[in-house]
Formats: structure tokens, sequence, C-alpha cells
């Protein structure tokens, strides 16, 4: 069974607790989903913390998926160089397309 987490507001903005609550997640799956919801700001910590859990997931078979398209932020991960060349495989997570228009 795959754990759910609503990314919302004040918990985005506290790194320390978004953290605790997806290693509390993956403790109790392999599979983690992430609703950030579209009005929740993000900023370079709350993106480098989900790429971290992305890496981790993929090191330790476990999985991570972001059930929205990160459109909303778009511009976070563009001035924090995560999309600038970014592989299919990345394109897929943040947008859930394989190629930026």
């Amino acid at each position: 069974m795959s754990q759910y987490l609503v990314l919302e507001g004040a918990v985005v903005k506290n790194v320390a607790a978004l953290r605790e609550l997806i290693i509390d997640a993956f403790i109790r799956s392999d599979q983690l989903r992430l609703d950030i919801t579209d009005g929740t700001p993000i900023d370079l910590c709350g993106v480098q913390l989900i790429e971290s859990a992305r890496r981790f997931a993929e090191a330790n078979s476990k999985s991570l998926t972001l059930e929205r398209p990160a459109e909303h932020f778009r511009n976070v991960l563009r001035d924090g160089g995560f999309i600038t060349n970014a592989s299919a495989e990345d394109l897929c997570f943040w947008f859930h397309q394989e190629n930026m228009s």
C-alpha cells in the first residue's frame, strides 16, 4: 500500500518537518505519493528535499511520485538548475511529460 502525503502551506515552509513526514512515509511503505497543492509555495530547499527523497527512493528500491505536475513551481526548478538539460525521466517526474513545451 502506498503512502499519500498532501503538502500545503506551512508544512512545505518547514523543511525539517517535511523531511520527517517523508522519512515516516518511507518507513511505512515502499511507495510514496506527494500531492503538492497548486497554491503551495515551494522554495529551493523544498525542491532539494523532494529531489533527495527521489534519489533515496531510487537507491532503495522505493518509489516517489508527484500527484500533480510541478507547473506552479517551474520557475524554482528552472532557477535551481533542475530542468536545465533534464532527462526524460526528470521531466516525467516533475511535469508528467517527456519533453518541455
